[in-house]
């Protein structure tokens, strides 16, 4: 991990998230909402929903990571990788206390925000229609905005790949997040073109379809498109995580055992034993 990757693996990092959701295009977004769907009913748990979502953050990342792997190489992606990661031991314990370490992060994170902004933020109107925009942009904490993602920004860096790296390397939590605080700081180049290239994507075709239809005097139409276009942008999102993962730990071998569901192969991925 000691030297930069090419600006260049930016661009097959994307071509390669998107054709994961090509060769899927119904199975491999489904696992993605799926992941979503119960991060949402979680965070509606009153008083302990958004601890209930950070425990199983983790999870749906390695669901989705290794749904994706399954896609690329030509398997179906099902549900079961959950289940075998339930069952091990190894691997449940460490990403449960991963969703803790990010839960507790994050209450803190967004209690500096509503402290700094508590001036602007007490200058928000609701009215009988909903939340008033025109108070939000007019009393926007832009400072309190700033500090909370400068914050929120290494907690990412350190909790993007670790779930893959304490289930596929078999590391703990603590190296789990150095590495993948430092693999991101290492790719940083190519992952912000996959970014770039992404924004780019989904803005052309959000802002392109959506003129379309306003041309074609059916608005009501891109309504109704927009989420499941945000599903496949979404997919390729968590598609991209794998990628990116699979070239920068490449040459990472596990520190232990795999789980007694899963078998290594001879290029370090994992596979179900069925």
């Amino acid at each position: 991990m000691s030297q930069a990757l090419p600006l260049s693996l930016g661009l097959s990092w994307f071509r390669e998230s998107c054709r994961a959701v090509r060769l899927q295009p119904l199975s491999y977004p489904a696992i993605v909402i799926f992941s979503l769907l119960v991060s949402g009913m979680l965070t509606g748990i009153p008083f302990i929903g958004t601890l209930l979502a950070s425990l199983w953050m983790p999870y749906a990342s390695v669901l989705t990571g290794f749904a994706a792997r399954d896609t690329l190489a030509g398997r179906v992606p099902v549900y079961t990788t959950l289940i075998a990661i339930f069952r091990d031991k190894t691997s449940r314990y460490p990403l449960l206390m991963l969703g803790l370490i990010s839960s507790v992060w994050m209450e803190v994170d967004m209690l500096i925000f509503s402290t700094l902004g508590a001036e602007e933020l007490d200058k928000w109107e609701i009215t009988t229609e909903g939340i008033d925009l025109a108070s939000i942009t007019s009393n926007f904490p832009y400072t309190a905005f700033a500090v909370m993602f400068l914050l929120y920004l290494p907690l990412l860096m350190m909790t993007l790949f670790s779930p893959l790296l304490i289930v596929q390397n078999r590391q703990r939590v603590g190296k789990s997040l150095f590495y993948s605080f430092f693999g991101v700081l290492r790719a940083i180049g190519p992952v912000l073109v996959w970014v770039l290239l992404a924004g780019a994507a989904a803005f052309l075709i959000f802002m392109g379809l959506e003129v379309i239809f306003g041309l074609l005097g059916v608005p009501q139409l891109f309504a109704f498109l927009a989420p499941i276009i945000a599903a496949f942008f979404t997919s390729i999102g968590q598609a991209g995580i794998w990628v990116m993962f699979r070239d920068i730990f490449s040459g990472s071998l596990p520190d232990g055992s795999m789980p007694e569901d899963l078998e290594t192969k001879d290029d370090g991925s994992m596979t179900r034993r069925f």
